[in-house]
C-alpha cells in the first residue's frame, strides 16, 4: 500500500511542475491545458479505482490469514484431543494386558451323527469344552478344563446317553510348576487332575498322543482316564523320564464294549477323583527321542510301568466282569484273587513327511487277570502333500487278549478276547474346523453256543475349535 502512495506523490509533483511551466502561456494554449487536465483526471480516477481494489485485496488477505490461523488453532486442538484419547485407550489396553494378558482361553464344540448296531441313528452335540490357563508367574501356571455333555441328560436307555462322561465335569484342574531342575535335568511338577503323562503315549486330544476323535480298545482298557495326584516330568537332552503318584484307576462292572445294545462287558479303567481303600498308584515312563535325520523327522521309543493297589470294590467288579462267580464247582471267592494291578510295556512313534506310525504294547496282571494289550496305527497326511486336498487317512488295529477262562454267559463277557479295526478320515475344513469320519469294527471271541449281537458303530463328527 505504501508503494502505491509513493507513486501517487511523484505523479502529483509532476503535475504541479507542469502547471507551473504552463502558467505563463495560459492564454496561448488554454485548450491544450484543459485537454491535459482531462487526461490526468482520468488517470487519477483509474489509479483511485486501482487503489480501492488493492485495499479490498489487502482486507481479503488479512481476513483469510485470520481464518487460516483460526483453522490452524482448531486443527491443533483436535490433534491434541485425539492424541489424548489414543493415550487413554493405550492405557486401558495396558491395564487389560496387566490384568488379563496371562490368561489363555480355548476350547471346542463336538457335534456328531451316530449310527450303531441295533440302535437308532441320531444327531448329538457330544461335548462343549472350555479350557482356561492362567500364568501366575514365569514358572507357575494354573489350568482347568470344564466339559459339558448335553446328551448326559438323555434318558438312560439311549445308546448315546452319557457316552462322553457326566453331564458336567472338570476334565482337568491342575497347577504347574516349571524350572524345578535337578542340575542339568529340566524338571516340571504337575499337581491336580489331568492326563497321565507318565504312562504310555498320552491319549489326550491337546497333548502329543491322540490322533482320532475317539479312543481305541487299548486306551479304554489301560489309560483312557485322567489321574488325580502328582506328576514330575523331567528331560535331559534326548531323554524324557516322567513319574506319577496318584489315586489308582478304578474298574467298573458296567463298562460296555462297542455298541451298548449288545451288552458285551469290557475290563476297562475309569478315573478316581478320590481315593478308596488306599489304592494309590505309581507309574513311570522313560523315552528316547532320536535326533532328526534324512531317514525320519522324529522317532520316539518309550518304556512304561504301572503298579497300584486295587480297592475292594474294584476286585469285586473284576470278579463279576470276568465271570469268576459263575464257574460252578471251580468258583472261588473274590478274596482269593490278588489285590494288585501291574502293567508294563513299550511304545513307538515315527514321523516322516506325510507318513506317521504309532504303536503300543502292554502286558498286564490285574487281580490275576493276565492280558496283552496292543495296537498299531499307520497314517498318511495327504494335507501335507497337497494343500488343495486337506485330507488325512489313518487305520488303527487294537487288541485285548486275556489269559482267562471264559464261560458261555454274556454276564462274564469281560473275559472274551476282543479286537477292533478303525479306519479314519479327517477333513480339514479350516485350521479351526475338522470333520472326522470313523467306523469301529468291533469283534470278540465268544465261547461256542453263545448268541450275542454285533457291536459295531460309526459316526461323523465336526469339531469346531476356538
Amino acid at each position: 500500500m505504501k508503494k502505491h502512495l509513493v507513486h501517487i506523490a511523484v505523479i502529483a509533483c509532476f503535475i504541479g511542475a507542469c502547471l507551473a511551466a504552463t502558467a505563463g502561456r495560459a492564454d496561448a494554449g488554454a485548450s491544450a491545458v484543459e485537454q491535459q487536465l482531462k487526461v490526468m483526471r482520468e488517470q487519477m480516477e483509474t489509479m483511485q479505482k486501482r487503489m480501492m481494489e488493492l485495499e479490498k485485496e489487502l482486507q481479503a488477505t488479512q481476513q483469510n490469514a485470520a481464518q487460516a490461523q483460526a483453522q490452524s488453532q482448531q486443527a491443533s486442538q483436535d490433534v491434541q484431543k485425539q492424541m489424548s484419547e489414543v493415550a487413554g485407550k493405550f492405557k486401558t489396553l495396558d491395564d487389560l494386558q496387566a490384568k488379563f494378558g496371562h490368561i489363555k482361553l480355548n476350547g471346542y464344540v463336538r457335534s456328531r451323527w451316530w449310527e450303531g448296531e441295533h440302535q437308532q441313528n441320531s444327531f448329538d452335540v457330544t461335548e462343549i469344552a472350555m479350557n482356561l490357563r492362567y500364568d501366575v508367574s514365569e514358572n507357575i501356571s494354573g489350568e482347568f478344563h470344564l466339559w459339558y455333555h448335553p446328551s448326559g441328560n438323555d434318558y438312560t436307555s439311549s445308546e448315546y446317553s452319557n457316552w462322553a462322561g457326566p453331564t458336567t465335569f472338570f476334565e482337568a484342574a491342575f497347577a504347574e510348576f516349571r524350572n524345578l531342575n535337578i542340575g542339568p535335568v529340566n524338571g516340571k511338577l504337575i499337581v491336580g487332575k489331568t492326563r497321565n503323562q507318565a504312562f504310555g503315549i498320552v491319549p489326550g486330544g491337546n497333548y502329543a498322543g491322540r490322533v482320532t476323535s475317539d479312543y481305541s480298545l487299548f486306551h479304554e482298557s489301560v489309560n483312557i482316564s485322567r489321574i488325580v495326584g502328582l506328576q514330575y516330568l523331567t528331560a535331559y537332552k534326548n531323554v524324557a523320564w516322567n513319574f506319577a503318584v496318584f489315586n489308582g484307576y478304578g474298574y467298573s462292572n458296567t463298562t460296555k464294549y462297542g455298541a451298548r445294545a449288545a451288552k458285551i462287558l469290557k475290563l476297562g479303567v475309569s478315573q478316581e477323583n478320590t481315593d478308596e481303600d488306599n489304592n494309590k498308584a505309581f507309574s513311570t515312563r522313560m523315552a528316547y527321542i532320536f535326533p532328526r535325520s534324512a531317514y525320519f523327522d522324529k522317532v520316539e521309543i518309550g518304556a512304561s510301568y504301572l503298579t497300584q493297589n486295587l480297592s475292594r470294590r474294584d476286585r469285586q467288579n473284576i470278579y463279576s466282569i470276568m465271570g469268576r462267580d459263575k464257574r460252578g464247582l471251580l468258583t472261588k471267592p473274590w478274596q482269593a484273587y490278588s489285590d494288585r494291578d501291574t502293567k508294563y510295556g513299550l511304545d513307538l512313534a515315527v514321523d516322516k513327511g506325510p507318513y506317521m506310525f504309532k504303536a503300543e504294547y502292554l502286558r498286564g496282571d490285574t487281580s490275576d487277570v493276565k492280558a496283552d494289550y496292543w495296537y498299531v496305527m499307520p497314517g498318511f497326511l495327504l494335507s501335507k502333500v497337497n494343500k488343495k486336498i486337506p485330507l488325512d487317512f489313518f487305520l488303527r488295529y487294537s487288541v485285548a487278549d486275556y489269559d482267562e477262562e471264559t464261560i458261555p454267559d454274556i454276564s462274564g463277557s469281560g473275559a472274551w478276547d476282543k479286537s477292533q479295526i478303525t479306519p479314519l478320515v479327517v477333513y480339514h475344513l479350516h485350521p479351526k474346523a475338522k470333520l472326522y469320519f470313523e467306523y469301529y469294527f468291533n469283534d470278540y471271541d465268544k465261547p461256542s453256543g453263545v448268541k450275542a449281537d454285533g457291536v459295531d458303530y460309526a459316526f461323523v463328527e465336526l469339531i469346531l475349535f476356538y
